[in-house]
């Protein structure tokens, strides 16, 4: 290696040239280490777990020397080529994870120096070294968020220039080329580069001189830095920088890119120029990045065809206008002016409309985020700005910024977890499932912390869904049971609340034996929480709700105790428990085998409730949707009876089985056990079918099952719709039958409006079958007499005033009491003879 006095080149005094080459005579460069062993260079390092690294190593760039940063960096990977550098991705040789790239070498081989021609009468001449070691002390100097951290001293070796980066992930034309790249993407790194042009002009006092696409580069985090200081000045006075003329005398690697130069530089006499040459620069390489890699300016080294081309800018620009868009055109017509004056100031660029965005605001808070020492202002910017921003930042730069970011600045910082649950919630609710693993580290981290974070728990429970829907990792679910115990252990009620009222939406993701062995009996052990407040026990019911489909005839009566826990009488309260007990039966309702937890824990609340003295608070939907409980409930326990003696009867007697039943056995008559007809409905229904389910009862009554009361305090439930649209289903109808009305106030059947039951009768197995069923073809006939016959009973007793007042709405009027509890009573014995005869004849 060269001795530092021996590398004083002797420059020829010309302009940037003369100032480069005084830089590079004041370069101080590192003594040279002898090679000793590896044993014992690392006893006299006192290094005790250095990594391996030979000595002779060969070199990535094929030599046979050691590789350029060998004592420091190690493994290289060769990344890319930009400027005149060559990259590699590196691994530092301390305090770094095996198999970790946390770094960039750049090397610059001898090999590939450009000389200046030489001059009379000097020795040395300038060449690419002169620029290398400019850059390189520029750059040391400079340390900013937009400028190229640079992380080791340039070092020289008898075959390599080389010094070391932050991680570097490519350059700016393979960004701009790529298709992939979001344009918000794009305006973001544009803004990057203004920022740290803005530093160079208003805190460093430095023009950079040869803003071109290989001074930026890209790191790994996705940020554009600016480097390539090689022609940088610095102000002799404000705003006033020395300027040296393009000269085809030089080569053109030695000079400034002639394409991104601004006019001024060229002019004849001009020995200073301002930061507005940079300005110019700038808008040159904003038009190359917005058109595709595509330059503004080609004038191939040529200055004769520089000057054509800057004097029609204008038409220039008008043919990338639709790359551009309007805002940004009208901007850059100013920003390339060829009058300094008109040149707006490069922090101004970035007021402009093009950049006018929430989301490009929010993503550039994030890169500064480090910045932020008020923490009330960082924990309102990532649980507010960034959550709001995020739904409009592509999913793209989710995984290429943000969470980089996070990973950077948050991850050792718990206090700030809670803030960034929301903005990873939603990455992981509506990110491709591609991407849905690159989530677990975060979450992971957050389910750790979230026993020690009150907030954090109680937002991780009210979203727990999401965890079980999206991510399938059984860490995590592990810990989130752990967390849902813990919480309704707690002592806390706002963490029990958060916990119950994130039930209901995790219950079918909840496995079996963690619900029967750990949750409900927890929940037995929340009386204290649910005392006298209804909107708990409302809650809690919601999520028996959900949990009663998970349940099974084996630990349905855990469930029935954590039930009666909630003992309000409130409306609210009832009526919940009666949408418990509907979705039981319709679920699976052989689970309510056992009569006495049934009566105890559904059907005996629900006849307090309707018991009690304020009936007033029962909307007219409730009530009527509370009493469709109680019936199927007591109509589940009359089939279960009649189950059993048909069990008794059938171990007493293997004979005459239909005798035996109709001898001792009670007839139902309940209309289970009756005929079902159809009449046609005398007011508008909710489904498109205009009929209604009706039954005959045991006193001949007509009994309404296809409908229910109207109440403007109730929209109606699913049960009772679905009900509904069963009911108008049936195939046994009659449309030529239609009801008379009678006056208001009439007594109607007991089981008028009786619309749950029917739905949750035809889809129940095994029991609450009517009679209609096994009437078949031989009775299709007799219906309809029997249905014409009622129909022209019904036109003699049509009131007079219905022809008056045909709008008038009335309620059903009640059939001829005798005929039909006749007729009933005929039809039933009837199909009881015709079951008899089978039996006889089998």
């Amino acid at each position: 290696m060269s001795t530092p006095s021996r590398n004083r080149a002797t420059v020829p005094q010309r302009g940037y040239v003369a100032q480069a080459a005084a830089s590079a005579a004041i370069a101080v460069h590192p003594p040279v280490r002898c090679r000793a062993s590896t044993n014992s260079y690392r006893e006299l390092s006192m290094v005790p777990s250095r990594p391996m690294v030979s000595p002779t190593l060969s070199s990535p760039l094929g030599g046979s020397g050691p590789a350029p940063l060998e004592k420091d960096y190690h493994t290289l990977e060769f990344r890319l080529t930009h400027g005149h550098w060559r990259i590699f991705d590196s691994q530092k040789a301390f305090g770094n994870k095996v198999g970790q790239r946390d770094a960039s070498v750049l090397v610059f081989d001898k090999k590939s120096n450009v000389k200046a021609p030489p001059k009379l009468g000097k020795t040395k001449t300038y060449s690419m070294f002169d620029l290398i070691k400019y850059e390189t002390q520029q750059l040391m100097g400079l340390v900013h968020p937009r400028i190229l951290h640079m992380e080791h001293n340039l070092e020289e070796t008898k075959d390599y220039f080389s010094f070391a980066t932050e991680q570097i992930f490519g350059n700016l034309e393979s960004i701009v080329t790529d298709d992939s790249v979001d344009r918000l993407e794009i305006r973001l790194g544009v803004l990057q580069i203004i920022d740290g042009l803005s530093y160079l002009h208003n805190s460093a006092k430095m023009l950079h001189g040869n803003l071109t696409p290989d001074a930026i580069y890209v790191t790994a985090i996705k940020t554009w830095k600016i480097g390539g200081f090689s022609f940088s000045v610095n102000a002799k006075e404000p705003n006033c920088f020395p300027c040296y003329p393009w000269t085809k005398k030089l080569p053109p690697c030695l000079q400034p890119d002639l394409d991104f130069l601004a006019p001024e530089n060229l002019a004849q006499g001009q020995s200073t120029v301002t930061s507005a040459a940079d300005v110019f620069s700038l808008g040159v390489l904003i038009c190359w990045i917005y058109a595709g890699g595509k330059r503004l300016i080609d004038a191939k080294n040529n200055l004769e065809t520089y000057h054509i081309i800057v004097n029609q800018l204008d038409a220039a620009l008008q043919c990338i206008s639709n790359e551009l868009g309007p805002n940004l055109k009208d901007s850059l017509s100013k920003v390339l002016s060829l009058d300094v004056v008109q040149r707006p100031a490069v922090q101004l660029l970035t007021l402009i409309k093009h950049f006018d965005d929430p989301a490009l605001s929010a993503l550039r808070q994030l890169d500064d985020i480090s910045q932020m020492f008020d923490p009330s202002h960082k924990s309102h910017f990532l649980s507010h700005t960034l959550n709001q921003a995020i739904p409009n930042i592509p999913e793209s730069i989710w995984f290429n910024r943000v969470l980089p970011r996070f990973n950077e600045q948050l991850w050792e910082q718990p206090d700030l977890y809670y803030f960034i649950t929301k903005p990873l919630f939603h990455i992981l609710e509506h990110c491709e499932s591609h991407n849905i693993h690159k989530m677990k580290p975060w979450i992971r981290k957050l389910m750790e912390n979230a026993a020690h974070n009150k907030l954090l728990r109680a937002f991780i429970l009210e979203n727990m869904s999401a965890l079980f829907r999206r991510l399938s990792d059984e860490f995590v679910e592990d810990k989130c049971l752990d967390v849902i115990i813990l919480s309704l252990k707690s002592d806390d009620t706002s963490l029990q609340s958060s916990a119950v009222r994130g039930l209901p939406h995790v219950a079918e993701y909840l496995p079996i034996s963690f619900i029967t062995k750990k949750l409900l009996p927890t929940i037995m052990n929340l009386p204290p929480y649910l005392q006298d407040n209804v909107p708990r026990q409302l809650d809690l019911l919601a999520a028996l709700a959900a949990l009663s489909d998970r349940c099974d005839v084996a630990n349905v009566a855990l469930l029935f105790g954590c039930i009666s826990l909630c003992n309000s009488t409130h409306s609210v309260i009832v009526h919940a428990k009666s949408r418990i007990a509907q979705r039981l039966v319709m679920r699976d309702p052989n689970r309510l085998k056992d009569a006495q937890l049934m009566c105890v824990h559904l059907l005996n609340p629900l006849v307090t409730g309707l018991a009690c003295d304020d009936l007033s608070k029962f909307s007219c939907a409730h009530f009527d949707d509370i009493m469709s409980s109680v019936r199927i409930l007591l109509e589940i326990l009359e089939q279960r009876r009649y189950e059993m003696e048909d069990r008794q009867e059938h171990k007493q007697s293997n004979h005459h089985l239909g005798l035996n039943r109709l001898g001792n056995r009670r007839v139902s008559m309940s209309s289970t056990n009756l005929p079902r007809v159809m009449i046609s409905a005398a007011r508008p229904s909710f489904s498109s079918d205009s009929r209604k389910m009706s039954f005959l009862s045991a006193d001949g009554r007509l009994e309404d099952r296809g409908s229910r009361r109207e109440s403007r305090d109730s929209r109606g439930s699913l049960e009772s719709d679905m009900s509904i649209r069963i009911g108008n289903g049936s195939d046994i109808s009659d449309d030529s039958c239609f009801s008379s009305h009678s006056a208001k106030g009439r007594r109607q059947s007991w089981l008028d409006n009786y619309g749950h039951s029917v739905s949750l009768e035809q889809n129940t197995n095994g029991f609450l079958e009517t009679t209609s069923r096994n009437l078949g073809d031989r009775n299709s006939m007799n219906f309809k007499q029997r249905n014409a016959r009622a129909s022209e009973r019904r036109a003699r007793n049509r009131s007079p005033n219905a022809e008056l007042e045909p709008h008038r709405e009335h309620p059903p009027a009640r059939p001829n009491s005798f005929s039909n509890l006749g007729h009933n009573i005929v039809l039933t014995y009837r199909n009881l003879m015709y079951n008899n005869k089978d039996h006889t004849y089998s």
